[in-house]
């Protein structure tokens, strides 16, 4: 059993060999320096040593240990191989026995240390790898410890014998809680008792000074049904049954069908699935102390599991499906009774009723009423909606039938932006946008209703064509939404129209239509053109203006006349004359025959309202002439129509206006005189008299003047008698 190293030198490199005493395999241990260990290795296959074996003997082994539970202090046997000789380690769940000693290769005596706690006890040799139980040793108190208890069933009055630890002290047993009669404790390790009246399943304990201990099992008690609900159902129904001793329930059944799922949820409940198959029958608890049954039954209800086909129109035949249909008294569609032919136990075959609106089926037999869990789906129909028309975003109410289950609603072709089924008659959708004048559709698993009436969109007007026109062109309009339109308006006028389709409208300009927008009246609003339609209604306006004289002083007051003819060929509406007046007159006085004048703005502005063919209208504006020049005034007019010839509905008219004629006179030195006037004066002629009497004449100065800036000159000799000098017009 003894091992020993040994030493071998190989060339450079010091090899170290472990022998155990018994082997039939060689394992080197070699230590090799620098450089050398891939050559060693390859050169030293003749050094192998057995230690397979010598593991095999050393290893260490737990088997067994009795007892399976004790208190603090209590020696416990275990059993094993490997266990000396050798430093022995012992731990109760890791807690070390100190005391633990081998008393032979294959047996430990340890003892429960201070602090053990219930788990495995493993087993230490030499520092080795330790073995562990594979059963974990229970840690008790110093109370009373069952381990179990004879016979697991049984009844009130029935005599169980209890075994264990620690009973010498105890009290009594008591059964869920229920103090058992008869109590007898035999020795430390058993007690007899009796089983008290009402005992019920459950678990033993054990009442003694030092604590109560409960078994880890249950004593079970035959099994009791006072009740279950409901009374009725069908596969796959939950069903509740009430009464005692339900614990650890090994099966239930409904009939003779055992169902596949169920739960204790305690002593005295069973939740439990009717299971498929099950007939109408009694119901049966099978618990570990014995069974009952039921003295009433539990009713099995008919059931739908599927029909086919899923829809189709008042007269369709329709085979139903599902389990306990034999004895079919009535088939109903949504409420409406069928006529029906062929029951059986898995099916009946029904016709649609004339009056059956989508819905679920029913089947009624002797044992109750199954409802399929779909609905079967006639044909959809719109009888109505309202509003007709409204803006996108906006709740529509569409009444009608079959409702039920729709899957989409669309206005002509665009899809709701959304809808809700209120019932099998009634659908409310909301407007989409993009949404065009059009029947509403409503689709269902039955197929799809189209509402004979049309639900409108507000009218667009994109464009039309001609842009302009005498009454009784036929103008085409392009938009959206025309259907229905109601009314085509010539700013204002109606006119003759015919719709030719959504998008088209063709409509004759009117006659007495003026320039203006083109509207149209739908039933869900109205569109007018941003543009106008130009009525190509022409009016010659011809405009003169004149002055009352010419040449005018400054200062002097004059009078523009201004007329205005409409030479045709229709009357002018909407006449306005402008005249803007050149900045050094002044506006005194302003006169019209017809219309209103404007003489607050620039230009002047006079409306003349409509000017009927051949008509003429005057205009007179008195000014003053504020400053020397030459001016022009030129006055013009429009009307609401064109104007063949628009050059003669403008008119100038040129006025010159003359400085007052005052002359300067200015002596020179000694003997002359500077004699001046303005030089715009060129209709003047200067004159001298020497004598201011009555019939005196005046005579012309002869000498030529000169014009020096604005001004005319002429210098005469002041040495002849004296003269009296005026500028003659």
């Amino acid at each position: 059993m003894f091992a020993v190293w040994r030493k071998v030198r190989y060339e450079d490199s010091l090899i170290f060999v472990f022998l155990p005493a018994s082997s039939n395999q060689i394992k080197p241990a070699i230590a090799a320096s620098s450089g050398v260990r891939g050559r060693l290795l390859s050169r030293l296959a003749v050094f192998f040593v057995v230690l397979a074996g010598a593991a095999q003997l050393h290893a260490v082994t737990v088997t067994n240990f009795t007892p399976q539970f004790g208190s603090v202090g209590d020696i416990v046997t275990i059993q094993g191989s490997g266990f000396s000789p050798g430093t022995l380690v012992v731990r109760f769940n890791g807690t070390q026995d100190t005391s633990a000693a081998a008393t032979g290769p294959g047996t430990i005596s340890a003892k429960v240390p201070p602090g053990g706690t219930s788990g495995p006890i493993s087993v230490q040799v030499n520092g080795g790898t330790p073995a562990s139980t594979i059963q974990d040793f229970t840690v008790i108190g110093a109370g009373p410890y069952i381990t179990g208890f004879s016979p697991p069933t049984g009844a009130a009055g029935d005599v169980i014998t209890i075994t264990g630890a620690h009973f010498s002290a105890a009290t009594n047993a008591y059964f869920s809680g229920r103090a058992g009669t008869a109590f007898h404790v035999g020795t430390d390790n058993s007690i007899s008792v009796t089983a008290p009246a009402g005992v019920v399943s459950g678990p033993i304990s054990v009442r003694a000074p030092l604590g109560t201990n409960t078994a880890t099992t249950n004593f079970f008690v035959p099994p009791v049904i006072t009740g279950f609900s409901p009374a009725n159902g069908r596969s796959g129904t939950n069903v509740i049954i009430t009464g005692t001793n339900f614990l650890n329930a090994i099966d239930v059944k409904f009939g003779s069908v055992l169902a596949t799922s169920f739960l204790v949820l305690s002593n005295g409940a069973i939740s439990a699935t009717v299971p498929a198959g099950a007939l109408t029958g009694v119901v049966r608890v099978d618990a570990p102390a014995g069974s009952f049954t039921t003295t009433s039954n539990f009713v099995i209800r008919p059931v739908i599991s599927g029909f086919s086909p899923a829809f189709g129109a008042p007269g369709t035949s329709v085979t139903i499906s599902g389990a306990n249909l034999a004895g079919v008294t009535s088939v109903q569609f949504n409420g409406v009774a069928a006529s029906f032919s062929g029951a059986s136990f898995g099916s009946v075959v029904a016709v649609v009723p004339p009056t059956a609106t989508s819905g679920p089926i029913s089947v009624t037999t002797p044992d109750g009423t199954a409802t399929s869990a779909t609905n079967f789906y006639l044909p959809a129909g719109i009888t109505s909606f309202t509003p007709n028309n409204s803006a996108p975003g906006s709740f529509v109410r569409i009444n009608g039938v079959n409702f039920t289950n729709a899957t989409a609603v669309s206005f002509n072709g665009v899809a709701a932006a959304g809808f809700f089924v209120t019932n099998n008659t009634t659908i409310g959708a909301i407007v989409p946008f993009g949404v065009s004048t059009g029947p509403i559709s409503v689709t269902t698993p039955a197929g799809t209703a189209v509402s004979t009436g049309l639900f409108y969109s507000p009218p667009g007007i994109i464009v039309f064509t001609p842009t302009h026109g005498l009454p009784g062109t036929n103008v085409t309009l392009t938009g959206t939404n025309f259907v229905g339109a109601t009314s085509v308006l010539f700013n204002g006028l109606p006119a003759t129209f015919f719709v030719t389709n959504n998008t088209t409208i063709g409509a004759f300009v009117p006659v007495g239509a003026q320039t203006g927008p083109i509207t149209v009246i739908a039933p869900a609003g109205t569109n007018t053109t941003s543009v106008n339609f130009v009525l190509d209604y022409t009016s010659d306006l011809v405009v003169t203006i004149t002055n009352s004289f010419d040449p005018v002083l400054v200062g002097t007051n004059f009078v523009y006349t201004i007329k205005v003819v409409n030479n045709g060929p229709y009357s002018a509406p909407n006449v306005q004359v402008f005249d803007t007046l050149p900045t050094n007159l002044l506006l005194r006085a302003a006169t019209t025959t017809q219309g209103t004048l404007l003489t607050n703005l620039t230009p002047l502005q006079v409306s003349l309202g409509p000017l009927g063919i051949g008509s003429t209208a005057t205009i007179t504006f008195t000014v003053t002439a504020l400053s020397a020049g030459t001016i022009t005034n030129t006055a013009s007019a429009t009307s609401d129509y064109g104007d063949p010839t628009p050059a003669n509905a403008t008119a100038s008219v040129v006025n010159t206006i003359l400085p007052l004629p005052l002359l300067s006179i200015r002596k020179l030195g000694v003997d002359q005189l500077r004699i001046s006037w303005p030089v715009l004066l060129t209709n003047y002629t200067l004159q001298y008299i020497s004598t201011l009497s009555t019939n005196s004449f005046w005579s012309n100065v002869t000498t030529t003047p000169s014009i020096i800036g604005s001004e005319r000159l002429v210098l005469e000799t002041n040495n002849t008698p004296a003269r009296f000098y005026r500028l003659k017009p």
